[in-house]
């Protein structure tokens, strides 16, 4: 979590330098993008002004999000309802990040709703940086490498 906040420009390195190339997003597990009287539905619109409403409502039924529930205060939704709404204001941006930063994305989210982000990321055309204990979402994913914490220390591993 640390180390993503650091990534994001949200903490000081302790030492060294930062640079980012790349338009990025950090979605972490207090989901501070979502404020708590904005809708899903106002965010959604705010990260991509320009879209449809009746596409951005369809792209929020997919992930479970129903027309009463895109329209209430984020503090009223589920820990799950808000992961969906905070992904999607992520995912549906325009210009759309090219690097993600997930802090355990399927924290709070039952069966579907984990398979729905599992096929999300998985069509993600960006890069994907993700902290997760969950190593079926991790396995799903493919990714091309690990970094792993062990009695060694941190190493880098080419794939779970």
């Amino acid at each position: 979590s640390t180390l993503l906040r650091v990534l994001a420009g949200q903490l000081a390195a302790r030492s060294g330098q930062v640079q980012r190339h790349a338009p990025l997003a950090l979605l972490d597990q207090q989901l501070l993008g979502l404020a708590g009287e904005q809708s899903i539905l106002d965010a959604v619109r705010a990260a991509n002004p320009a879209a449809d409403a009746g596409e951005l409502r369809t792209r929020l039924a997919l992930l479970g999000l129903d027309a009463q529930r895109v329209q209430r205060p984020a503090s009223s939704l589920s820990d799950g309802e808000r992961v969906k709404g905070a992904l999607a204001s992520v995912l549906y941006a325009d210009p759309a990040p090219q690097l993600l930063l997930l802090d355990e994305p399927g924290n709070a989210l039952d069966l579907a709703a984990l398979q729905a982000l599992e096929e999300l990321l998985a069509a993600w055309p960006g890069a994907l940086l993700m902290v997760s204990h969950d190593t079926h979402l991790l396995q799903a994913l493919r990714p091309t490498q690990v970094l792993q914490v062990g009695d060694a220390g941190w190493q880098w591993r080419d794939a779970l």
